[in-house]
């Protein structure tokens, strides 16, 4: 059954998930963000950086 559901709704993102569309819609913005931040850091960052310098920079632009 939970495939049957899949497939109806395979345009839709995550759409296993049982949400409101609210839900959807926020999550889908905070995705968003997160994409954005993780990539203007990644632009900063030399090719050599390791995860620690990536944590660093996202810990300095917090807002606090």
């Amino acid at each position: 059954m939970t495939s049957q559901r899949q497939d109806q709704t395979s345009s839709e993102t995550a759409s296993y998930l049982e949400m409101t569309q609210e839900q959807r819609e926020s999550a889908k913005v905070h995705a968003a963000l997160l994409s954005g931040t993780a990539a203007r850091v990644a632009v900063e960052l030399p090719l050599t950086a390791d995860v620690d310098d990536f944590r660093r920079v996202l810990a300095a632009r917090a807002p606090r």
